[in-house]
């Protein structure tokens, strides 16, 4: 996983949508895992990403709208915490 071209994406689809006074304070990303019960075993199977979002002077006050775009834009699971 790109951190780095992921931030990029993260950052500027944020923008698109909800204005352009948001900034990523920090970004986590995770790879997740599922049991495979055919071969008993752990296996990767996506990604979580834990991200801070500096928001301005723009009013969001649900990070639950914030997570929802995220997930539907990168199809894995996100948590936003705003600082």
């Amino acid at each position: 996983m790109d951190k780095d071209r992921l931030k990029k994406i993260v950052e500027t689809s944020l923008g698109s949508h909800f204005g352009d006074d948001l900034s990523i304070n920090d970004m986590v990303v995770l790879p997740t895992q599922k049991f495979d019960k055919k071969i008993n075993e752990w296996v990767p199977d996506s990604y979580s990403l834990f991200i801070q979002i500096h928001k301005g002077s723009i009013f969001l006050n649900r990070p639950g709208e914030t997570e929802s775009f995220l997930e539907s834009l990168l199809g894995f699971e996100c948590c936003v915490d705003f600082v």
